[in-house]
């Protein structure tokens, strides 16, 4: 165990410069851009090419000016399930793959011959750490998949369901007492207190931390850092990066504050709170009981004792973990992947501010949701929530619907493939294929949050109608067949690894929060942007730029 004790590993805290640095950066990149574009002869060539394609952005910038999804969704309706988009600078075609057919193929039989982008790799390392999210290939996914997977079982997860509960329960506890200070309702930003239910839950259930309820001051730098991270790129500049970076790799490396700002968060889990951790629970391992433990940490610290792991792993696990659990990367591990996944949580922190938002729009639905929990009292038990209420899970799958983490998944081929569909594609010579043919390089684009709100397979897309999963769903052909017949837990060999944690995480919070308050619409304008996860930005007025927040009015009930 002396390789677990040297925690003082090097923390980087380079200085990150703003528009300035992307500026002179952009302007160089793009004269070199002229100098050596090639001419590119690709295999997706004849598919169908919306039209409107800028020079410079190609069709990129409409996707990032309008609402998430928005630009694909019209696309998909006129071109079909499979087509292919300009990319910005000049970079080759993006294939962009709607087809449930195809996209099954992709992630349960050919995930590792699809890796991450040179775009969303470093950015996933930045984000989270060099996790399992990060990882490339089959058999080193598979060996730091087996660490985690034992801590994560659903049995593993009711035996720790009272901890889950309680960790949960202190949060809402100073949640009223919030409230009842401010008189008898209050307005709050959700996305504050399901941020520290979040996280004092992953304290305690994966960390045996106490966060205290996420008032302890290592719980603020995180929450803190993890705030400045999403306001840095969800801005233009954001954008403008994200594009050149595409087109020039190199730039991941700069102190550009759009790129680097991503790192925040995982920074200040690495210096302060992942060295505590480890350092606390090197005891637990001189006294020979991490056998008596469930929890991950404990999991992580016997594969180091074991030399499974190296220490400098045992850091990048931490904060893999921790963030992602507290923006739901536990969903989304095929794209810009989190450690237990990535998919989407989004995150258990803005999954369950959606759905209290919502909520609070759709007074019958609050309703109905509070008159199935009612019965269950003020402590459900692993069974009420898991296999008693089916209209709480029908309020989360269709969040996730509508919401999910990751947007968008992206990854690159690394070797020649053919993609069976189910539509079949109108091609530019006049030919009709099922089949998409991809060379190495290929970048491969799916649009989850336009496919989830297709009017075509819902009816209804953009609304909010939990009660669709209660009734019989659409062909089984139109649908992916990843957890909820969606993505928000990706799908196949890489698929969220803390799915059932982060169901039943979600379940608590919200049977927590529906038990000690009503929710009341505020009447704000509401827009989505994305910061590597879907992230609600808050309008207050028409010059207000905006701001990450989720606000609801809580009135307190009498339970």
């Amino acid at each position: 165990m002396d390789r677990v004790l040297n925690t003082n590993l090097p923390i980087n805290t380079a200085n990150v410069h703003g528009p300035l640095t992307l500026l002179l950066v952009s302007g160089l990149s793009f004269l070199l851009l002229l100098a050596i574009l090639p001419s590119v002869d690709s295999r997706i060539k004849y598919l169908p090419l919306p039209p409107g394609a800028s020079l410079i952005w190609g069709h990129e910038k409409a996707i990032f000016v309008g609402q998430p999804g928005s630009a694909f969704k019209d696309w998909i309706s006129n071109f079909g399930l499979t087509f292919r988009i300009k990319a910005a600078f000049g970079a080759p075609d993006i294939l962009v793959l709607s087809d449930p057919m195809g996209i099954t193929y992709l992630l349960q039989k050919k995930v590792f011959d699809y890796h991450h982008s040179a775009v969303v790799r470093p950015r996933v390392a930045r984000l989270l750490g060099k996790g399992l999210g990060w990882i490339e290939g089959e058999e080193e996914h598979r060996r730091m998949r087996r660490l985690a997977r034992p801590a994560l079982t659903s049995d593993n997860i009711k035996a720790m369901s009272l901890d889950i509960t309680e960790a949960a329960t202190r949060v809402t506890k100073d949640l009223v007492e919030f409230v009842q200070n401010a008189g008898q309702k209050a307005e709050v930003n959700i996305l504050d207190w399901t941020g520290k239910a979040t996280l004092n839950i992953v304290g305690r259930v994966a960390f045996l931390h106490d966060f205290k309820a996420g008032n302890s001051k290592e719980a603020q730098d995180i929450l803190n850092a993890r705030k400045k991270g999403v306001s840095a790129i969800a801005k233009y500049v954001g954008f403008l990066t994200l594009m050149l970076l595409r087109r020039f790799h190199f730039l991941n490396y700069f102190p550009i504050a759009a790129i680097q700002g991503q790192g925040l968060a995982k920074r200040t889990i690495h210096a302060g709170i992942a060295k505590d951790l480890i350092q606390r629970s090197q005891t637990l391992g001189d006294e020979g009981k991490y056998q008596d433990q469930k929890d991950l940490l404990t999991r992580l610290l016997l594969a180091a004792s074991e030399e499974r792991i190296l220490v400098s792993e045992l850091y990048e696990h931490i904060s893999t973990f921790m963030y992602a659990i507290l923006t739901f990367f536990i969903t989304a591990t095929t794209t810009i992947n989190a450690q237990f996944s990535v998919a989407g949580f989004e995150s258990t922190t803005t999954t369950v501010g959606f759905s209290v938002w919502e909520l609070a729009r759709h007074p019958e639905k609050q309703r109905r949701l509070r008159e199935e929990l009612a019965p269950f009292g003020r402590e459900p038990t692993y069974d009420d929530l898991q296999n008693k209420a089916p209209y709480l899970e029908a309020v989360l799958k269709e969040t996730l619907r509508l919401y999910p983490g990751l947007p968008y998944m992206e990854r690159v081929a690394t070797k020649a493939d053919i993609i069976p569909l189910y539509q079949s594609i109108q091609l530019a010579n006049g030919q009709v294929s099922h089949q998409a043919v991809v060379e190495p390089g290929q970048t491969v684009i799916i649009p989850i949050i336009a496919m989830q709100r297709q009017d075509s397979v819902w009816g209804d897309g953009d609304a909010f109608r939990p009660e669709r999963w209660l009734e019989p769903l659409p062909p089984q052909e139109q649908l992916c067949s990843g957890w909820g017949k969606m993505l928000a837990f990706s799908d196949g060999p890489r698929s969220c690894v803390g799915t059932h944690l982060a169901i039943f995480n979600y379940k608590v919070i919200m049977s927590s929060f529906m038990n000690s308050f009503l929710f009341e619409d505020p009447n704000v304008t509401m827009r989505l942007k994305i910061s590597s996860s879907l992230q609600a930005w808050v309008h207050r007025d028409p010059d207000d730029p905006g701001r990450n927040e989720l606000p609801v009015i809580l009135v307190p009930t009498d339970n």
